[in-house]
């Protein structure tokens, strides 16, 4: 992501964090972002295209924190996926994301509310194979509907809570709490079976978002167009992390722990820099690929 982009995606969301995403305009990106109006467009079709940009910004800074987080963990382990679960929340208060969500709640526009539905299959996709690695794969067909019960008693707790207290809740407490009430309706529904997300649904769902595999041979393409674009200024540590990484992938991966170490490293090397949304979704599709490995 180049440095005008990131200007304009920073200006955006402190507008709408501030007015509201309906009460905030283009012309006051540019204004506040101090850019051309041929400078936003070259980068940005419409208004919404910046709010997509920011939440999947904000997703990707999620999903490759929760990977580190599992780095070399049991996935069995209740207290990783606590981690887990509560890095998306701590994210979203970081950017101050829960204002964002709160304007563009009931939006009528298609666009936003693809781009919100999206988001909501892709944490019920990742918590139910989350939920099977804790319960185990006779846990496959039940784990659908049991992170869709998680997550709305999650939402559903931390919204009561601040609306009463005026504070945000500990995530952490919030999610245990949810997990001990979780163990006990996998137990009723391994016993009754009496599903109303069945598998074919759980199918459906998935089938909306659609991610495909992640080639070996794409990040390979895209890791040498990173690394072509380093200059002088940028870091020589990150330079020789991804480096390494294409090395590693252009060659059988030997060592996962030394090659998921060395990810992380490039990871971070690249935050708050002008590589970092490129760096973070190369990562991302590492992670992912990785993964893939260790399921065949």
């Amino acid at each position: 992501m180049n440095k005008r982009k990131r200007q304009i995606i920073r200006a955006a969301r402190q507008l709408f964090i501030d007015q509201g995403y309906n009460h905030t305009s283009i012309m006051d990106i540019i204004a506040v972002a101090n850019i051309s109006k041929g400078t936003f467009y070259n980068h940005f079709t419409s208004k919404n295209e910046c709010l997509i940009a920011i939440l999947e910004e904000a997703r990707e800074e999620a999903t490759n924190r929760r990977y580190e987080v599992a780095m070399n963990k049991d996935l069995s382990d209740i207290n990783v996926l606590v981690e887990q679960i509560s890095l998306l929340m701590y994210v979203n208060r970081e950017h101050n994301l829960i204002q964002i969500f709160e304007s563009i709640a009931g939006s009528t526009d298609s666009e936003i509310k693809g781009v919100l539905e999206r988001h909501f299959i892709l944490e019920i996709n990742w918590l139910s194979n989350r939920f099977i690695d804790i319960f185990g794969e006779k846990s496959k067909n039940i784990s659908t509907e049991l992170a869709v019960y998680a997550i709305g008693m999650m939402q559903g707790i931390l919204r009561t809570y601040i609306v009463a207290t005026g504070k945000p809740a500990s995530p952490e407490r919030v999610i245990r709490s949810v997990i001990k009430n979780i163990e006990l309706i996998a137990s009723h529904l391994f016993e009754k079976q009496d599903l109303i997300i069945t598998p074919e649904i759980s199918k459906a769902l998935l089938n909306k978002v659609n991610e495909m595999p992640v080639s070996k041979e794409h990040i390979i393409c895209q890791l040498n167009g990173f690394i072509n674009n380093l200059s002088e200024d940028d870091s020589k540590k990150g330079y020789e992390y991804a480096s390494f990484l294409l090395k590693e992938l252009e060659t059988t991966i030997e060592s996962n722990s030394i090659f998921e170490a060395v990810l992380s490293a490039f990871n971070r090397t690249f935050n708050n820099t002008t590589h970092e949304a490129e760096a973070h979704q190369i990562a991302i599709f590492i992670w992912r690929y990785l993964d893939q490995i260790a399921k065949q």
